[in-house]
């Protein structure tokens, strides 16, 4: 597959090579999501010395010493480094590093730099250390990168660690955007396209395992539920590399994944006593795989008590929902009972969870180019005992909201749909105040004649899944400047 959709990301990256004096790029995000390639894309546009260097889960002993031959590999290409060969220090090794930067733009590419301060961490004061004693007078350009996001941001992001305030940018790599998939999958349609996004969330690594020459039930049998799939072990790693002990963080994934969201449900599947619950989904929340839902319309949510925790990361809530429960069976070969599960309720998955995150997003795209009749200050969902709606953005300041209702279902969208949610709207409008009420309505299967006419009546917009992805795809190209 071709490299996509990471251009701001490249032209920071630009930005900082050409900038005078030394810079400090913290590079970081999750496991698989195209870190690495995305400097060794960009490296390849420029002449300067470039050392690349990857830690791994070793002693810090040994990672000092592969560091050390690697360094000196680099400043020595015609002589053979022996095997016992290591700078006494940290401290010794970036001396090296500042004098060789001393007078010209020198990339050193310090890649899963976590794991060393995983290994030791009086690291991270080192590198503090040699800093701000030499690296900064010289012409390094110094890329630190990991997927370790629990380390990097004690080392690095909090006021008061070591290396706080010393990083000159810092760039939490995110998954690829709906949009960037039709560049990568040109030969699926859109529906195919949703169903590769709801399985990988948009990681590179995940979606580079489709073959789009293929539908998606043949990729499912021949790429995804099989014992070599990379993504049946990911969720594993993905939690012991954040978390000491994360058995209880994935019984809190699976109870939310089997479908209870509220905190005393939540506590009650998985066992733990509801004290320490918040705990647990708190720090899940921090590390961006659980989020905590609220009414849209409640203005203050911190203070509201009718939350509903979710798995936001697309990935976990796949892997827990159709590949967790039958991970041994699919290991030794016994593919068949899962691939069923998601032959039958795939669809209805994305439904109910992947289709109505994109329509919310489309609702966030489409204002931030102005194509709705007002800013939103916020985009959601709504519930209540008396109604609830897929989709609703709210400024309160001019008295606006937007209702939106989706469906994933083949058929055209007819007359009723409409008609239900312009009917409930009465039970939805927050406090004795007079909206200016907008409506969208979200289809795959399109819309009837009969609902178009209903849905002209009162102004609503009707969107279908080709012009959500082609406005994602015009936004991610105006951000790009493309």
């Amino acid at each position: 597959m071709s490299f996509v959709s990471r251009e701001m990301e490249l032209a920071l990256l630009d930005d900082l090579y050409r900038r005078t004096g030394a810079q400090f790029l913290i590079l970081y995000g999750r496991r698989r999501i195209g870190k690495t390639a995305l400097v060794t894309q960009w490296s390849r546009g420029f002449d300067a010395p470039n050392l690349y260097w990857m830690a791994s889960q070793t002693s810090a002993t040994n990672q000092l010493r592969n560091f050390s031959q690697a360094l000196f590999q680099f400043l020595n290409p015609d002589t053979t480094v022996t095997p016992t060969f290591s700078y006494p220090s940290w401290d010794a090794a970036f001396a090296e590093v500042a004098r060789l930067a001393a007078n010209r733009r020198v990339v050193i590419v310090l890649d899963e730099f976590t794991y060393v301060m995983q290994a030791d961490p009086e690291v991270p004061s080192l590198i503090q250390k040699a800093w701000d004693h030499l690296l900064k007078e010289s012409q390094v350009f110094l890329i630190l990168m990991g997927s370790l996001a629990g380390i990097i941001q004690r080392a690095a992001l909090d006021y008061q660690s070591p290396l706080y305030g010393r990083a000159t940018a810092r760039l939490k790599l995110q998954p690829l955007s709906f949009g960037a998939l039709a560049d990568m999958l040109p030969n699926f349609s859109s529906e195919q396209r949703v169903a590769v996004y709801t399985i990988t969330g948009g990681v590179p690594a995940y979606i580079e395992l489709f073959d789009d020459d293929l539908n998606i039930l043949q990729n499912l049998q021949q790429r995804i539920v099989t014992p070599a799939n990379v993504m049946l072990s990911d969720a594993v790693f993905l939690l012991h590399e954040q978390l000491d002990d994360p058995r209880n963080y994935v019984a809190v994934l699976e109870a939310i994944a089997a479908g209870f969201h509220r905190l005393t449900e939540i506590a009650t599947m998985s066992g733990i006593d509801r004290s320490n619950i918040t705990k647990y989904l708190g720090v899940l929340r921090e590390l961006g795989y659980v989020e905590r839902l609220i009414p849209a319309t409640v203005r203050r949510p911190e203070k509201s008590r009718k939350g509903r925790y979710v798995i936001t990361d697309p990935y976990l809530r796949f892997y827990y929902r159709f590949l967790a429960p039958h991970r041994s069976a699919i290991e030794q070969g016994r593919v068949k009972q899962a691939t069923s599960l998601l032959y039958d309720h795939l669809l209805d998955f994305i439904g109910t969870h992947t289709f109505e995150e994109l329509c919310r997003e489309w609702v966030g795209i489409s204002a931030d180019m102005d194509a709705l009749p007002f800013l939103p200050e916020r985009v959601g969902s709504y519930w209540s005992k008396q109604a609830q709606v897929d989709v609703l953005a709210i400024n309160w300041r001019t008295k606006d909201i937007l209702l939106g209702e989706c469906k994933w279902g083949q058929k055209a969208v007819g007359r009723e749909v409409v008609q239900t949610l312009v009917d409930k709207t009465e039970k939805i409008l927050p406090g004795q105040v007079k909206w200016q009420v907008h409506y969208a309505f979200f289809a795959r299967g399109g819309f009837t004649s009969a609902a178009q006419a209903l849905a002209q009546e009162h102004r609503a917009q009707l969107v279908t899944l080709a012009q959500i992805e082609t406005d994602m795809q015009h936004w991610l190209k105006s951000q790009h400047g493309s």
